[in-house]
């Protein structure tokens, strides 16, 4: 594996997609026959249970690898895919991360032990929290890579802002390359809506960083939630499910330039 593949999913928004696009973006690149690792760096478990993995029992998850109960191998489990493993997450992740919090320089720990499984992965993706608390900033801190996911309907100037002055602090506190690598617009109608909101929210400028691929309103992403399933399992033809097949696609086209 190339160093330089582990990517955040970051939405700093409730609603922009976030957890949903790092779920189907690992799945669909494990379709592609990539070998992938989900990391869950959110106390919700929202990618953890829609993983479909919830049905088994694992007896450790990041929660015990950050806690030192475990290592980060006794916690990956594996998923229906076959390329496809995951780190997974639940409440308990929350007060140790609140332990972890006290203190600056654990904000590069879970960096430090992907570090010993990096080779093991064509590309690590990382689930953030939408928040700027410890979790976010250690999922953010671990990566090489961003992926910014938005959502017209919720998203603006202020969030991309309060995003770029993140990563700034990141960069400056710990000296990790951190670079965005894309922006991915969800529930979109088409190019025509993107454009017209990035120059309505004065965002113009980022036009090169935007995703060819945008993922579509699509109701078969609601019940595929619903019922705990990434969507290629549920209905892989779908418009949304194609967009994300797509999407991977084109992931994997701009690491190739790297």
């Amino acid at each position: 594996m190339v160093m330089g593949n582990v990517l955040t999913i970051s939405g700093q928004k409730g609603g922009s997609g976030k957890s949903v696009t790092a779920l189907n973006l690992a799945v669909s690149l494990a379709l592609y026959k990539k070998k992938i690792l989900l990391v869950d760096c959110d106390p919700q478990g929202s990618v953890t249970q829609w993983s479909g993995i919830k049905a088994m029992e694992y007896p450790f998850d990041l929660s015990s690898v950050l806690s030192g109960k475990a290592t980060i191998i006794e916690a990956i489990v594996n998923t229906e895919f076959k390329c496809l493993d995951i780190l997974p997450a639940g409440f308990d992740l929350f007060p140790v991360a609140s332990k972890l919090g006290r203190t600056v320089s654990n904000e590069k720990i879970l960096r430090l032990f992907l570090e010993d499984i990096e080779a093991d992965y064509d590309y690590i993706i990382i689930d953030a929290p939408s928040s700027y608390g410890f979790l976010s900033v250690t999922a953010l801190t671990a990566a090489d890579w961003l992926i910014i996911a938005m959502c017209p309907r919720y998203n603006g100037f202020e969030e991309v802002r309060c995003l770029l002055q993140l990563i700034k602090y990141i960069r400056d506190t710990h000296k990790t390359p951190l670079k965005i690598a894309n922006i991915l617009f969800n529930r979109c109608r088409s190019n025509t809506q993107i454009n017209q909101f990035l120059a309505d929210q004065s965002l113009s400028e980022t036009k090169d960083l935007v995703s060819h691929t945008f993922i579509p309103e699509d109701e078969i992403v609601k019940r595929a939630i619903e019922k705990k399933m990434p969507l290629a399992l549920y209905d892989v033809k779908s418009p949304a499910s194609s967009a994300y097949l797509s999407f991977a696609k084109e992931i994997v086209l701009v690491f190739k330039q790297i």
